[in-house]
């Protein structure tokens, strides 16, 4: 398992976040790490798909 360590100004404002929305801070953590990484595959996906070589080409016409 993980242990992250924030720093004192970033615990400060998931503590706020947190009570506004009547979660624990360890949920809201969670949550934003959970949505970070599927964003992440998410964007590796369609990259790949988007250019499945990994080279970048510029349009056909690009140059015309």
């Amino acid at each position: 398992m993980t242990t992250l360590i924030l720093p004192p100004d970033l615990a400060d404002r998931l503590d706020a976040v947190a009570r506004r929305l009547r979660r624990k801070p360890e949920e809201c953590a969670l949550a934003a790490i959970r949505t970070f990484i599927e964003d992440c595959e998410d964007n590796a996906r369609l990259a790949t798909s988007l250019n499945p070589d990994g080279i970048a080409r510029p349009p056909e016409d690009f140059w015309d």
